[in-house]
């Protein structure tokens, strides 16, 4: 079963559907946070679902102010910055996806500088989610 598809049916894809979301997404962080991830993977989470989990997105000044105790601060403003381009990251998905996306739900880890975010992508026709 093809969970995914490939974006340019009929052609072999240079990257596998897995890694063109990891891209997407890592661009995505560079160009709307300042700072791509020092390592990026996608995983499959059950038939309609993609974790990716980013390590090393925050700034320096990120960085400097969760050493100082400052976690809530860092959380509060990377959750407003991330709310306010979602759906810049919602369409990234879905156009290497080849499959909607529902939602998803970003998380963070401050201490270890590991983002994550769930994509729940539309059902595929026909197939009965898990």
């Amino acid at each position: 079963m093809t969970q995914l598809e490939s974006p340019n049916p009929g052609q072999s894809p240079a990257r596998s559907p897995l890694q063109s979301i990891a891209d997407a997404v890592a661009r995505h962080y560079k160009d709307q946070f300042g700072r791509g991830p020092h390592r990026c993977r996608a995983h499959f989470a059950g038939r309609d679902s993609v974790l990716v989990v980013l390590e090393g997105t925050m700034s320096p000044a990120e960085r400097r102010l969760a050493e100082l105790g400052e976690i809530d601060r860092v959380r509060g403003a990377r959750a407003a910055l991330q709310s306010a381009v979602q759906d810049d990251l919602l369409d990234a998905v879905r156009a290497v996806a080849g499959r909607g996306v529902e939602f998803a739900v970003p998380g963070m880890d401050l201490v270890r500088d590991v983002a994550t975010e769930l994509f729940v992508l539309t059902p595929v026709e026909g197939v009965e989610r898990d």
